[in-house]
């Protein structure tokens, strides 16, 4: 079956010499390189709310919604490794080039295909360390505003044509050469240092354990003893959920990251969890994806927590609109009545649309009564700035409750719209009245 091309914003980082160093390294000081490596940017990439791909030794493959929030998460990495590089000795610094791409990109056993995926090659042939480039596509996109730009070069398009190259204006200071602007809004993030520490202590200990299984019961022991609670736990799952219960997202997808290339990521607890992360840092589109994929799999994933996590989705004014009719489905026929509590709070929305959406997924899970309706038809009616479209709903609304504070709203609506469908709805009761 053909896969559904997805337009995204693909960034791809690559660390400068790697391969000479990776020659003259023990295995070990590759290891701690790599696990540098992520500790530094994996919580960056989270941050913006960029999902890694793939990663292949020094270099990553992540993709955006957004092409701003990519841009940003370029200019942060190269900041964050600036300030790193300042302060670290020369074998614990890392140089990385990074390009962006955006456009039409089909998934194939998590392999990317696509143009967007030939032209972020060449653009990140064209960076050098330290450097962000991206394509016009991307500059096109994105909020000029956040990040000055300046033309690369030119390259030809596979099917004629051509596109221009830009790199990201970088400014004069070594340790912030892009301002430190991007990289400031995510606040405090974990120690790269003792992140690293911590891992490779865990890598060892269990790379003992692979080799001699006899001593597994005690190696673990010792490990425990010798590192206490300075080691993250043995889950990444567990220590994830309780890293969003005590509010540090980010650290949370940063654990999540551990698993990433492991059959767990795809499990719909781990789903969960990352959606709940994602949720906390504002990122709605990326948590509604990760809970519509738990509930694929299994319906009855999704705790209180996460349902009222997709219940605040329905009146995010940052919610990508396309998703919003696939967000109602899921509340109200996959999530169903668990649903109700969390969203009936939402039909006194201020927001004519939340108000709607509400009473929506409400009406699919069977949740809803005519005094709900009833709720939602007044509040259209009586707001002065309500479209014609809306208050001809509202009628019809109306006409199907069957409360006698919906007959006397219909007998004193007054509007230009509607006002036929109001006189037809009395009809009608009267006539059933009258049969009876």
């Amino acid at each position: 079956m053909r896969r559904r091309a997805q337009n995204l914003v693909l960034l791809l980082s690559d660390m400068k010499g790697f391969t000479a160093r990776t020659s003259r390294q023990t295995r070990d000081e590759n290891a701690r390189m790599l696990a540098l490596h992520d500790a530094l940017l994996l919580p960056v990439l989270r941050g913006f709310g960029g999902r890694k791909v793939k990663g292949l030794g020094d270099a990553m493959l992540a993709a955006f919604a957004s092409p701003t929030d990519a841009v940003l998460c370029a200019m942060a990495m190269q900041d964050r490794l600036a300030s790193w590089n300042a302060r670290a000795v020369e074998d614990e610094r890392i140089e990385v080039r990074i390009a962006l791409s955006q456009g039409e990109v089909r998934r194939q056993k998590r392999e990317l295909h696509g143009e967007a995926m030939q032209l972020l090659l060449a653009a990140e042939a064209l960076a050098d360390a330290g450097e962000v480039v991206l394509t016009d596509a991307v500059y096109l996109s994105m909020t000029k505003s956040e990040a000055a730009t300046e033309v690369l070069s030119e390259r030809p398009l596979p099917g004629g044509g051509r596109i221009r190259m830009r790199r990201a204006l970088r400014g004069l200071d070594p340790q912030t050469p892009y301002g430190g602007e991007a990289l400031a809004r995510l606040g405090r993030l974990p120690d790269p240092g003792r992140t690293v520490r911590l891992r490779v202590a865990a890598d060892r200990a269990f790379g003992i354990l692979r080799r001699r299984p006899v001593w597994a019961t005690a190696a673990l022991l010792l490990v425990a003893a010798g590192v206490g609670e300075r080691l993250p736990a043995r889950d990444p799952l567990r220590r994830a959920a309780e890293l969003v219960q005590q509010r540090e997202p980010l650290a949370a997808l940063a654990e999540l990251d551990r698993v990433a290339a492991t059959p767990l990521a795809n499990q719909a607890r781990v789903q969960v969890v990352r959606g709940k992360a994602e949720h906390a840092l504002g990122e709605q589109g990326l948590a509604f994806a990760d809970f519509a994929a738990a509930v694929q799999q299994d319906p009855q994933s999704l705790d209180d927590e996460a349902v009222a996590a997709l219940a605040d989705e329905l009146e995010s004014e940052t919610f990508p609109p396309l998703w919003r009719s696939a967000l109602v489905r899921l509340l109200g026929e996959s999530v169903g009545r668990r649903c109700a509590p969390a969203v009936e709070r939402l039909l006194a929305s201020t927001r004519a649309d939340t108000r709607d959406a509400a009473l929506e997924v409400l009406e699919l899970s069977g949740a809803a009564t005519d005094a709900m309706r009833l709720q939602v038809a007044r509040a259209d009616l009586v707001n002065p700035r309500s479209s014609c479209a809306r208050q001809k709903a509202a009628v019809r609304r109306l006409s199907l409750v069957d409360d006698p504070q919906a007959q006397e709203l219909l007998a004193s609506w007054r509007g230009s719209c509607g006002s036929a469908e109001a006189r037809d709805a009395l009809r009608h009761r009267a006539r059933v009245a009258s049969t009876h």
